[in-house]
């Protein structure tokens, strides 16, 4: 028998920033499918060019994240290989962080991009996902929900339905 819990929280005065917040589960369950909603909109027009909000979520085993968003490298996985007859710049967006590769416990993640002119005109970004992730998840696990920017300010908000099973 399946169950829904829904929340949402937003991101006020974005700006080269970002915030996390997460819960624990309280009980083991298979978390059946994750609907997330988010959308972003400028909130200055002082400032022309491109803005982009990261939304990730993670589970944090066993306890709470010892430091805000930061999914681990997958054991189960090799590091990333590349083909790139065209030489193209390859690599991770900001340069300490380490080179792509799959993530463990990674739920979701999604980047709105998106122009804004100099009136303001049409810069707003949404994006809708929904993932069947048939996750189990053990009591004293975190979900963990991030957003965060770079670019021409703006507000960002995230709204999300969990389909659980308790097991």
């Amino acid at each position: 028998m399946s169950s829904v819990a829904g929340f949402g929280w937003e991101i006020t005065n974005l700006d080269g920033n970002g915030a996390d917040i997460y819960f624990v589960v309280e009980n083991a369950m298979t978390l059946n499918s994750l609907n997330i909603d988010v959308a972003f909109s400028p909130t200055s027009i002082s400032a022309t060019g491109l803005t982009e909000v990261l939304c990730a979520a993670e589970v944090s085993r066993g306890g709470p994240p010892a430091a805000g968003f930061s999914v681990v490298h997958s054991s189960n996985f090799g590091d990333y290989a590349e083909y790139n007859p065209n030489g193209l710049t390859i690599g991770p967006k900001v340069p300490s962080t380490p080179p792509p590769s799959p993530g463990q416990d990674a739920l979701y993640t999604v980047i709105l991009k998106t122009y804004v002119p100099s009136n303001g005109n049409a810069a707003t970004t949404d994006r809708h996902v929904l993932a069947n992730s048939s996750l189990s998840l053990n009591a004293g696990d975190y979900l963990v929900f991030h957003m965060d920017h770079l670019g021409v300010p703006g507000d960002a908000e995230m709204q999300v339905v969990l389909n659980y099973s308790l097991t």
